[in-house]
């Protein structure tokens, strides 16, 4: 097994003895450590994306791409736990839509044959060996942070469907934001298409006031949507923000919340802007509520 922790080590045998000679000082990287992060590998047309956890959890994807290699739909997910042990990766898979690469309820063990910053080669039970490479760059002993690519929509304001031509007119004002799941190497953000605003209107603007008057249904919407919207953003759209709600029977209302966000896209681009005052905690208005 051949790990390396950093630059500039040595090895030498001398007399039937092992040496190593470190030329970075006496600070040495864990195995444990190392194997933390992202990781992919292409195994024919599909792109299998790693997740090692620092709490001992792990969750995989499987990507098919096209003849272009293009991303272009998702195959399923798993989940588990993991652990080193002796020199081998051990995964317990608990939940998993793909059971033809991890299968639920099963245990992977893997010899690690190779473990470096960005690249291991892992041997399975089988004798077949994989070789994983490292993205993001994360490096052992960074936080664990969220690094999920999020892309903003513009604002956008509907008339409500009615359920009789008695009822009210009522106007639902909301601003989001798209989260993205985790990229390919080489796939690039893509970019919104013009018409997913479009679907997104058509999409909101048949909800009638009862799906949409408390918060909580109006999360409920967001599977819904993302459905709508990901034919338009190559199916990479993971989750949907709701920033911000507004559902009311005036016309001033909408006016002013367009008004909020164009002041708000200023300060925001302008030296000095806080940009906690952005973040919103999600509400929706009480104001005009009719049934």
């Amino acid at each position: 097994m051949t790990r390396i922790a950093c630059k500039g080590l040595t090895a030498f045998f001398m007399t039937g003895m092992f040496f190593l000679m470190a030329g970075c000082g006496d600070t040495k990287t864990s195995d444990k450590e190392m194997v933390l992060g992202h990781w992919t590998q292409h195994r024919n047309r599909a792109y299998i994306l790693l997740v090692i956890n620092p709490k001992g959890t792990w969750e995989s994807s499987v990507r098919i791409a096209d003849a272009t290699s293009k991303i272009v739909a998702s195959k399923g997910e798993a989940e588990g736990t993991w652990h080193l042990q002796d020199g081998q990766l051990i995964f317990t898979v608990m939940e998993s839509t793909i059971d033809d690469v991890w299968a639920k309820n099963n245990t992977y063990v893997f010899e690690v044959v190779e473990l470096h910053d960005h690249r291991m080669l892992l041997q399975e039970e089988n004798g077949r060996r994989a070789e994983w490479k490292k993205t993001g760059a994360r490096k052992p002993g960074d936080k664990d942070e969220n690094t999920a690519v999020t892309i903003p929509m513009a604002p956008i304001a509907v008339n409500l469907n009615k359920i009789s031509a008695g009822s009210p007119d009522r106007f639902l004002c909301i601003s989001m934001e798209l989260v993205l799941r985790e990229l390919m190497p080489g796939q690039k953000i893509p970019r919104v298409h013009p018409r997913a605003k479009e679907a997104a209107i058509v999409f909101l603007s048949s909800l009638i006031h009862g799906d949409v008057e408390d918060f909580d249904k109006v999360q409920d919407q967001k599977s819904r949507l993302k459905g709508v919207l990901n034919p338009y953003m190559d199916g990479v759209i993971e989750d949907i923000n709701i920033k911000r709600v507004i559902v009311s029977t005036s016309m001033e209302k909408v006016e002013e919340f367009f008004i909020e966000h164009a002041i708000g896209a200023e300060k925001k681009g302008s030296p000095g802007h806080n940009e906690k005052e952005t973040n919103q905690q999600d509400t929706v208005s009480e104001d005009d509520r009719q049934t």
